[in-house]
């Protein structure tokens, strides 16, 4: 009888324990599932970081390029009006040909 009454304990322990186990098989499942949606999910924002990082380097390049500073732009402007002058110049004198 004492034998009967250990047998049931381990019986029920050993249930426990199968039922602990799908649980967990449960939990891990869905685990590696969230991963994986996580791994994803990071992979497109990497490359969203990779395109962004691409256009500001290209957009730092072009301000680069145009931002003159103003002395600079100021010299420029004049050398292009003396330039646009001579050729207005020139066409002057070809008209009066």
């Amino acid at each position: 009888m004492a034998n009967n009454i250990i047998l049931e304990r381990i019986h029920a322990k050993i249930e426990l324990l199968g039922e602990s186990k799908r649980q967990l098989e449960q939990q891990l499942q869905r685990l590696r599932e969230e991963n994986e949606a996580m791994h994803r999910i990071n992979k497109e924002l990497q490359a969203q970081l990779d395109e962004l990082i691409d256009r500001n380097s290209d957009m730092l390049k072009t301000n680069s390029l145009t931002a003159i500073p103003e002395d600079d732009f100021r010299g420029a402007t004049r050398q292009r009006i003396s330039e646009l002058v001579k050729e207005i110049d020139e066409c002057i004198t070809l008209l009066n040909k």
